[in-house]
């Protein structure tokens, strides 16, 4: 059986058989299912939607001392609305890092269990929890640089925009950007790689955090060609996956359009908005599930073919099929 369909086949099983990884996949998948593909898209939109630069933060002047200004005002005038905010803060910073904590520890998690759960050995929740606990400080680690890196990079790239914001005509930006591009994207997605086998490494073998990423660089440049036809294969499941749930999202979401509009030409404004929430409650739902499923199967996928790669080894489709036409000849 080829490579890739033997992968994919028992990664399903995995994903499918193995429902209680969607909890770890649903928190894994918020750092992003796959880092390569947020990598290539963030690129080619010329912009980083949705994250805030310092820059920004420094244009809102927080850190002025107008603020403390502000603040010591605030304490003096209401301290119990202050008391109350500080609480409030607080409890959000709680969470903020229970959630860090939750998501790098269900990575680990994930990474374990499918791999345990390919070689045949009986595994759970509690384990796989277990093992997350274990590696949460490497995972965070590995992550975070990946994380800055990445952001280095695209601040590299950016820089030629950047220096000709003032001067829009400026000749030769548009082929110095393209020149920047075809440089560091590359550099950013073989980053990535590094990072999944880095983590695969420290889960799997318990290998220290720098040998895991010098083991993770040895395997990449080792079977590169493998790793790109493994993304580009998962980026079109991706797609076709996430056309199937927006297809089904419209499926299901017609029975309740139908209901509300028939509630709202009743003059039933009440049953109408019930209706209407409990449709995006639904829909919301299902979607998070969806979420949550591809995740496992991209992590399973990935972690399945660590384990073939560091085993027996593979061979890239392209190689194999040069090599039969050449051997054919």
């Amino acid at each position: 059986m080829p490579l890739y369909r033997k992968l994919f086949k028992q990664s399903l099983l995995i994903t499918w058989k193995n429902k209680y990884l969607w909890f770890f996949g649903f928190f894994a998948a918020l750092l992003g299912n796959g880092g390569d593909y947020e990598i290539i898209s963030r690129a080619t939109t010329n912009n980083t939607s949705g994250q805030i630069s310092l820059g920004d933060l420094m244009q809102t002047n927080v850190f002025s001392g107008q603020t403390l200004i502000t603040i010591k005002d605030f304490m003096a005038e209401e301290p119990l609305s202050f008391v109350l905010t500080l609480l409030v803060g607080l409890f959000i910073l709680v969470m903020t890092c229970f959630l860090i904590w939750l998501v790098n520890v269900s990575q680990a998690a994930l990474v374990n269990n499918a791999i345990a759960i390919s070689a045949g050995k009986t595994t759970g929740f509690k384990e796989g929890l277990e093992v997350g606990k274990k590696n949460f400080w490497p995972v965070l680690s590995l992550n975070l640089m990946s994380k800055i890196l990445t952001s280095l990079i695209f601040v590299i790239i950016s820089f030629p925009m950047i220096m000709s914001a003032d001067r829009p005509g400026a000749a030769g930006t548009g082929l110095l950007y393209l020149l920047v591009f075809l440089i560091f994207i590359p550099i950013a997605i073989i980053l990535a790689f590094i990072i999944k086998y880095a983590i695969a490494y420290k889960v799997i073998k318990g290998d220290d955090l720098f040998i895991s990423l010098a083991k993770a660089w040895n395997l990449f440049r080792e079977n590169w060609l493998v790793s790109v036809e493994m993304a580009f294969a998962l980026f079109f499941i991706n797609v076709l996956f996430g056309l199937a749930v927006i297809f089904l999202v419209m499926i299901l979401a017609l029975p309740f359009l139908f209901l509300a509009l028939v509630l709202y030409y009743m003059t039933s404004v009440i049953g109408f908005w019930l209706i209407a929430i409990l449709a995006l409650i639904f829909l919301f739902l299902l979607v998070m599930v969806a979420g949550a499923a591809s995740a496992t199967f991209q992590i399973s996928s990935w972690s399945t073919l660590f384990i073939e790669l560091t085993g027996r080894g593979a061979t890239a489709k392209v190689v194999r099929a040069f090599g039969g036409l050449l051997g054919g000849r």
